[in-house]
């Protein structure tokens, strides 16, 4: 061996040395959460879960949800809540492949955050309410749904269709079973307090319900557009607005929702006009997910215009550029908001 062939592998062992080293001193020590479901039903359940504010931690997660190649995967969808008082408290978000954000009552946002059942988180939520049109932008992704009650027109969906698998959360109180699938965790105030996760809920979801091409959208590298750093959504509330701000360094998102930073980090933000049709009791929404409308891509810090298209609920969303080919997307999590007019979203 010569001697430059002898300095590289010195170089070379002396760096792995380095980075074993930065990894063990980053490995998140665990924490115990004491889940107290109010209810006397159920019992007190204790759960392991990961330092979330490890930087090691978050590589890992993002790196596990990166899909490389199109593969069959099992999917779950969960709502959950954005009501400000719950936004300190969210768990679960920076293992979705994908979050869509729904309006709802009041005019204020929802989320349904898809999950590979595999790497389905042990804490997520808090969880909340259905809606109709929350299933039908999700289908045919997942049909499974776990959430914790819904308006009438969603129960009665979901209770009606054999295909579609719900776990139902506010139900799940009358059942008296050894390991609640559903918990409460102690000193968040309620209702913004209800989680759940792969450890207390896994058992419940069907083996055999139905698996789906990920990604469901074109992925690969940026083509030339204009430059797109900050992105803003006027919700006409400063409580509500949401801002994105592009990372260089990583080649993500950080949103910032009233104030609050939220713990995902998304790599895409789709962003689809979907005029209400009207509102029904108590001021729930009337949406359909199904038609056409105009669309907005940011990713890689650019800003791409085009179109979304959806022929029936059998079929998920086409994201189509102006030129008629399909969008394509980075690698990682992709953030879908829904918003009745484009005209609330500004960027620069």
């Amino acid at each position: 061996m010569s001697i430059l062939e002898r300095l590289l592998l010195l170089v070379v062992l002396i760096v792995s040395v380095i980075a074993g080293v930065f990894i063990l001193a980053h490995v998140p020590s665990s924490s115990k959460f004491i889940a107290v479901d109010k209810n006397p039903i159920k019992e007190v359940i204790n759960i392991d879960l990961p330092d979330i504010s490890s930087p090691f931690n978050d590589v890992i997660s993002r790196l596990s949800m990166i899909p490389f190649s199109k593969r069959e995967r099992k999917m779950v969808a969960v709502v959950i809540e954005n009501h400000e008082d719950a936004r300190p408290h969210h768990r679960g978000l920076d293992s979705a492949l994908l979050i869509q954000e729904h309006m709802v009552e009041g005019f204020i946002s929802r989320f349904v955050a898809l999950y590979d059942l595999r790497t389905l988180p042990d804490l997520i939520g808090p969880v909340r309410s259905l809606r109709p049109y929350f299933i039908d932008s999700v289908i045919p992704l997942s049909n499974v749904f776990l959430h914790a009650g819904g308006s009438p027109d969603a129960i009665l969906r979901v209770e009606g269709d054999p295909n579609l698998t719900s776990i139902n959360g506010l139900y799940l109180d009358d059942r008296a079973k050894k390991d609640p699938e559903y918990f409460r965790l102690p000193g968040i105030p309620a209702p913004h307090d209800l989680f759940t996760g792969k450890e207390t809920v896994g058992e419940m979801i069907p083996l055999d319900s139905s698996p789906f091409a990920w990604p469901p959208y074109k992925t690969g590298g940026a083509s030339s557009a204009s430059g797109a750093s900050s992105i803003r959504i006027n919700f006409f509330n400063q409580d509500h607005n949401v801002t994105f701000e592009f990372k260089r360094s990583s080649g993500d998102y950080k949103r910032i929702n009233g104030g609050t930073i939220s713990p995902t980090k998304p790599r895409n933000i789709i962003i689809l006009e979907m005029p209400i049709k009207g509102e029904g009791e108590y001021g729930r929404l009337d949406i359909d997910a199904v038609g056409k409308g105009p669309v907005m891509l940011f990713r890689s810090g650019r800003f791409y215009h085009g179109k979304w298209v959806r022929s029936n609920l059998n079929k998920w969303f086409e994201f189509e550029g102006l030129n008629g080919e399909p969008m394509v997307f980075a690698q990682g999590q992709a953030w879908m908001m829904m918003v009745p007019d484009l005209g609330r979203v500004s960027w620069e």
